[in-house]
């Protein structure tokens, strides 16, 4: 099996005490992407708004109100390059990536509280509670920190997305949900879209995750 996630992946229980950078609002990823919304396809807009992260990680820095990704904000790896649809993922095994939100001007936004999941399926693989609009073409994301403790979920059981600390299975066709372990509460989803640029079909997000991230009320 392919597994294209990065060394983040490598985390333990110790990532629970390894703080976030807290970022300006100069570097959050609020981005006029007013040129690339006019070509989004497979999920509808969702007004970009901000979410109080103050409480934050066990044992991160109090980052203060700030929004991951917004409306129109580009999937890049950790280099910072855009990720198309095209050459993302594969549907044919079971794939994943760890991506995050570009920052304004540029680059990725490589914090604990920003890495995301990019999974890939058939289309027809996904069933409720998934929010089948905020996929686009067999793309899926959710938040990669365990809703447990705030572990990263780095590992995988079968077709099912595992925590190495705990043991908290998620199910990533059926809306991040629980399966096993101590966790209570889902992945949250981020809503991706697609548009069409000089770089290629792009892959977007159509506005915030759908929850909180982590251990976050």
């Amino acid at each position: 099996m392919s597994n294209r996630t990065t060394d983040t992946d490598a985390q333990t229980d110790t990532d629970t005490d390894a703080p976030d950078i807290p970022q300006t609002d100069d570097e959050l990823t609020r981005r006029n992407m007013a040129k690339l919304l006019a070509g989004i396809g497979g999920a509808a807009a969702i007004g970009s708004f901000g979410v109080d992260y103050a409480a934050g990680l066990p044992g991160s820095l109090d980052t203060g109100s700030e929004t991951l990704y917004v409306e129109g904000t580009r999937l890049v790896d950790r280099d910072g390059n855009p990720l198309t649809a095209a050459d993302a993922l594969s549907t044919d095994e079971f794939d994943k990536m760890d991506v995050f939100p570009e920052k304004e001007g540029g680059g990725a936004l490589v914090t604990k509280r920003a890495t995301t999941l990019l999974l890939r399926f058939p289309e027809d693989e996904y069933e409720a509670p998934t929010n089948i609009e905020g996929t686009a073409k067999g793309y899926v994301a959710y938040s990669k920190v365990c809703t447990h403790e705030g572990c990263l979920v780095a590992g995988e059981q079968g077709s099912e997305l595992r925590c190495p600390c705990h043991g908290s299975l998620y199910d990533p066709t059926k809306g991040g949900s629980v399966t096993g372990g101590p966790a209570s509460r889902s992945l949250p989803q981020l809503p991706l879209g697609i548009a069409d640029d000089e770089d290629g079909t792009l892959l977007l997000a159509t506005g915030p995750f759908e929850g909180p991230i982590g251990t976050e009320e």
